[in-house]
């Protein structure tokens, strides 16, 4: 079977490539070895009658570009706020985080110079996500190509020549630098370094203390949901209500979605890719596009030989371990906290099972989210 281009993968980047190639006017071929789209972003049964998102649970780093574009809402997205963004118990304390001041009011509760450290890191995270938000969706300057990359390098060096320097300084250590030691030097209180540690170690496969873990702090505020800079909200129907949307859209677009169809090697001729076997045949492109792990590509896929032998083996060495344990729970009732009993909105929220920093490097640390009789952790 011919085709312009063949993504493997139908997760919500392989679907969202789809589309976009498919808009230009490209014949795509979408092949997926599960029974479903979705890849991580999927809403699974896992008891009868409790339906939750299986792996990626909430939305906020979904583009709204890539919204509008693909007429996500138009196919069926609804995405709604959470009440309160984190739930944080400790030893007789608490600390919740939200919208609308009540971050910044609770950690007053615990301290006042905590609450006027919470107000300059906030000026300074937003600093820097405003500079990184222009690279966003820019493709990233391909060093390979050192004469063609020039153009763009001279771009980013021409957004960063507008900082000041105070705020180069804050872009520095917020890419540079552990979420301990950038943490540190705005709050004084464990609960409430605790409730930011956790942001730098969620997703990431390292301890706060890990040099570059403050990066991963820029993620809280990169994007949006619900057209609230900033915020995080859930999919009605769970995370596979996205993917199903795209999937709409790109079989509006003329998108052929193969689904069952695992694919097994990737054709490789005169150096370049042809085509896939998938399904016991081949599958003809001129293009091919890789959903999938990086590791599973080219340990599994590509075929030995067909790269660069220290390329290979730099992808076979490449460290993919996941940092997250996933339990799903069918509960009897919500849960009850001592230093919160009565049921409220901080049952919506982001519970994290973490009271000061050092508990964020242990494997123990948890974090979930409750709503009704059923239990999320994790979060993508």
């Amino acid at each position: 079977m011919e085709s312009d281009v063949i993504v493997i993968g139908a997760g919500h980047n392989g679907l969202t490539c789809a589309n976009y190639l498919a808009a230009k006017g490209l014949k795509v071929t979408v092949l997926e070895a599960a029974e479903t789209v979705g890849g991580a972003a999927v809403t699974d049964e896992f008891l009868p009658g409790f339906r939750n998102s299986a792996a990626s649970y909430t939305v906020s780093l979904l583009n709204p570009k890539v919204i509008r574009d693909l007429e996500l809402e138009r196919h069926g997205l609804k995405v709604v706020l959470r009440k309160t963004d984190n739930f944080l118990p400790g030893n007789g304390e608490y600390l919740l985080s939200g919208r609308n001041g009540l971050t910044r009011k609770e950690i007053a509760r615990h301290s006042k110079k905590d609450a006027e450290g919470y107000d300059r890191y906030v000026a300074d995270l937003e600093a820097v996500v405003a500079l990184l938000k222009k690279w966003l969706l820019r493709a990233p300057p391909n060093v390979g190509a050192r004469l063609s990359a020039i153009p763009k390098i001279l771009t980013l060096g021409k957004d960063m020549a507008g900082l000041s320097l105070a705020e180069t300084r804050v872009v520095h250590d917020f890419a540079l630098r552990s979420a301990t030691e950038v943490l540190e030097r705005y709050f004084e209180t464990d609960i409430v370094k605790a409730l930011f540690g956790f942001d730098g170690v969620v997703g990431n496969f390292n301890s706060p203390n890990a040099p570059g873990s403050a990066y991963v702090l820029l993620h809280h505020l990169f994007g949006e949901a619900a057209g609230v800079p900033g915020a995080w909200g859930h999919a009605i129907g769970g995370m596979g209500s996205i993917t199903q949307a795209m999937a709409r859209s790109a079989r509006e677009k003329g998108v052929d979605i193969v689904l069952g169809t695992r694919v097994e090697e990737i054709i490789v001729e005169k150096g370049k890719a042809a085509g896939v076997v998938a399904g016991g045949k081949a599958w003809r492109a001129a293009t091919i596009v890789a959903g999938v792990n990086p590791k599973m590509l080219f340990d599994r896929l590509v075929p030995q030989g067909a790269v660069d032998p220290d390329v290979h083996s730099r992808m076979h060495h490449w460290k993919g371990e996941s940092a997250t344990f996933r339990m799903n729970v069918a509960l009897s009732e919500l849960p009850k906290f001592t230093v919160l009993p009565k049921k409220g909105d901080h049952l919506t929220a982001g519970i994290i099972m973490a009271r000061a920093l050092a508990t964020c490097t242990r494997p123990g640390s948890t974090r979930s989210s409750m709503a009704g009789p059923r239990t999320r952790s994790s979060k993508c």
